[in-house]
C-alpha cells in the first residue's frame, strides 16, 4: 500500500511540475532578421524548400508541459514557431527533435527524473 501511495505521489508531482512549466526557446540570429510576424504564418519543413530562401536564425525550443510526450512536443513546436516569427522567419527547417531529461522531482529523498521534448532547426525566410 505504501508503495502504491508513493508511486501515485511521484506521478502526481511530475504532472504538477510538467503542468507548471511552459515551453521555452531561443533564437540565435545568423542572418538578416526581418520584422516580426505571427507564428501562425510560420511553416515547418522537413527538408530545405526548393524555392529560394534566406537563413535568418538557429532556433530551439523545449517543453515538458504536456500530459503526454506528443502534447509536450506540440508545445515545443508552437514555441519554435514563435521564436522563428520573432525574427521575421516564415519557415523552419526542422533539424532534430526528441526528448531529454528536463529535471528532477524529489520525493522522500529520491530524485525522479522527468523528460522534456525538444525541437531545433533553422529559421528561414522563403521568398
Amino acid at each position: 500500500m505504501k508503495k502504491l501511495v508513493l508511486t501515485a505521489a511521484v506521478f502526481l508531482s511530475i504532472a504538477i511540475v510538467a503542468a507548471c512549466t511552459n515551453a521555452d526557446g531561443t533564437a540565435v540570429v545568423t542572418g538578416q532578421p526581418r520584422a516580426a510576424i505571427s507564428a501562425s504564418e510560420v511553416q515547418l519543413y522537413s527538408a530545405p524548400p526548393k524555392m529560394p530562401f534566406e537563413t535568418i536564425a538557429i532556433v530551439k525550443a523545449n517543453s515538458a508541459s504536456g500530459w503526454s510526450d506528443q502534447q509536450s512536443m506540440d508545445y515545443a513546436v508552437a514555441e519554435i514557431k514563435e521564436q522563428a516569427a520573432s525574427v521575421g522567419a516564415n519557415g523552419v527547417v526542422i533539424g532534430s527533435s526528441g526528448s531529454q531529461t528536463g529535471g528532477f522531482v524529489m520525493i522522500d529523498n529520491v530524485a525522479y527524473p522527468y523528460d522534456q521534448q525538444t525541437v531545433s532547426g533553422t529559421a528561414i525566410y522563403v521568398k
